[in-house]
């Protein structure tokens, strides 16, 4: 029985799997790919294999009586025989019987099961000549053994004749009472020497043809399909690897937890991002999507952290470009707005402003001329129900100095006593100085990090730059977020929502299916 932390464990290596899945599909394919090229690329080679039944050899002298007598042990005899077939002199044998240019491919013998006869396999790309190999070596082997068969039983026959002439001599120098004895042994000697020189014309050398080898018809490499199935599991494997290997080296944030582990600041919010059928906010163009929802809950969660301590005018930034800071800030004063709040969205990213080009309105006025001594009427443009907005106005030469300047504490506290919410899209943290020289005039900064895209040192390198100079960061935003399965919540996008922390939809209202689309 599994438990939870095994069960976690394993849904942790699912979503790295999935994560990651194009780099194991990736090695796959190239494993796969790389196999069948070599399997067209590599000659079919056939296999001939005949067989033959080999006697292992008695080790009993020539005067031994009882054939039973140190006879090897049978399957030590049987693979000495093997290593006879495939020693040097067969294979020299098989080139001359052949008449071959070259030594023959090398042969491989094996025991047949538990019995003497041993099969002989021999490769070639040419089928026939795999056939005519196989029999070649066979014979060869064959007359090898008989060979070395007539050479023990010759040298045995030269040691009984020593014998036989040694007693000659004897019984030419005994007298008649002493040579009967010595007669009588040479007669057996004699007798023995008869059927040893028998015996030499009609061995075989104890090895015969079980079975000639036949023509093959089909190679035995490659096999592209036995071939394909290795590659498959090695490049699965190494995929896998690959996979866990760059997830492990992979600093970028991925699920709220990867930000919970670098900070203490909540994340307030976990936001997928689905674009509007036109360019203004979310919150306006599809009220009932999910990430409205989340919208909202973020909002719930601004209005009861600002129980305590004042949350008038928050500043909304992030690490690096293209995070979403302006979809969160247009749509979080949206649906503050929607609350029954009065609330100002101020453009204060003087050099890439994008407000105006949300809310379709004119550039200038705007927050520039405003703090060039533009009265506020002026600069404050109306956008529905209980929502106004400021634009950056025009792109100033110094943006950061301008920031800095006192004038906007004064601008914004002004915003502050006429609206509930003062919210302003600021510039990144990481590429210049700007939303850092104004965190000192806000009461709140809500910094958005998307998923997959900002690395963890990036996130660490914003938060310390802000704390350094004291801004007040109540909340992280965790925009284009993955599905997350730990528990305390789960957040998705996309087909299938799954949702814990922030508040559900109505239940009368079905979330419509997102589309995939980019943070500004």
């Amino acid at each position: 029985m599994t438990t939870g932390r095994e069960e976690r464990g394993l849904l942790d290596w699912a979503r790295v799997v999935a994560r990651r899945k194009w780099i194991v599909v990736g090695a796959l394919l190239m494993a796969l790919i790389g196999s069948l090229l070599m399997s067209l690329l590599q000659d079919p080679i056939y296999e001939a294999e005949g067989q033959m039944l080999v006697e292992p050899r008695s080790g009993q002298a020539v005067f031994e009586q009882d054939p039973t007598l140190n006879v090897q042990n049978l399957d030590r005899a049987i693979q000495t025989e093997i290593q006879v077939l495939e020693g040097q002199r067969v294979r020299a044998r098989v080139q001359s019987d052949l008449q071959l240019d070259q030594l023959p491919p090398t042969v491989d013998g094996t025991a047949v099961g538990s019995t003497d006869v041993v099969s002989v396999r021999v490769r070639s790309k040419d089928p026939r000549a795999a056939q005519r190999l196989a029999d070649a070596y066979v014979t060869a082997y064959i007359e090898t053994r008989r060979e070395q068969a007539i050479d023990d039983l010759n040298a045995a026959g030269t040691q009984l004749q020593d014998k036989i002439d040694q007693l000659q001599t004897q019984i030419d120098r005994a007298d008649a009472a002493q040579q009967a004895p010595l007669v009588a042994q040479q007669a057996t000697y004699k007798e023995r020497l008869d059927e040893l020189q028998i015996e030499a014309a009609l061995t075989t050398g104890g090895a015969s043809v079980v079975k000639s080898a036949e023509t093959p018809t089909d190679p035995v490499a490659p096999k592209p399909v036995r071939s394909a199935a290795l590659a498959a599991a090695i490049g699965l494997l190494l995929g896998l690897g690959a996979a866990f290997l760059v997830d492990y080296l992979d600093d970028s944030v991925r699920t709220h937890e990867d930000l919970e582990e670098l900070t203490e600041t909540s994340v307030l919010a976990v936001v997928p991002t689905e674009p509007p059928p036109d360019n203004r906010p979310i919150a306006l163009s599809e009220p009932h999507e999910f990430a409205v929802e989340i919208y909202r809950g973020l909002r719930t969660n601004v209005q009861f952290l600002g129980l305590d301590t004042p949350l008038k005018v928050i500043a909304v930034t992030s690490s690096l470009p293209g995070e979403g800071k302006t979809t969160t800030a247009t749509n979080l004063a949206v649906v503050l707005a929607q609350a029954g709040h009065e609330v100002v969205l101020v453009d204060a990213d003087l050099r890439k402003p994008r407000a105006h080009e949300v809310f379709s309105v004119p550039p200038i006025p705007g927050l520039t001329e405003a703090l060039l001594g533009e009265p506020i009427e002026m600069v404050v443009s109306h956008l529905g129900d209980h929502l106004h907005l400021v634009t950056a106005g025009q792109v100033p030469p110094n943006p950061s100095e301008m920031m800095s300047n006192a004038r906007v504490d004064n601008f914004l506290r002004a915003l502050a006593a006429r609206h509930e919410y003062v919210v302003l899209d600021a510039p990144p943290i990481l590429p210049v100085s700007d939303s850092v020289a104004l965190a000192r005039w806000v009461d709140g900064v809500l910094v958005v990090v998307q998923a997959d895209r900002v690395s963890r040192r990036d996130v660490s390198e914003s938060l310390a730059r802000l704390e350094r100079v004291g801004a007040p960061v109540f909340g992280l935003v965790l925009n284009r977020a993955r599905r997350s399965g730990t528990e305390g919540g789960t957040y998705g996008y996309g087909y299938g929502y799954g949702y814990g922390a922030p508040p559900p939809p109505a239940p009368d209202e079905e979330p419509a299916p997102s589309r995939p689309g980019t943070a500004v």
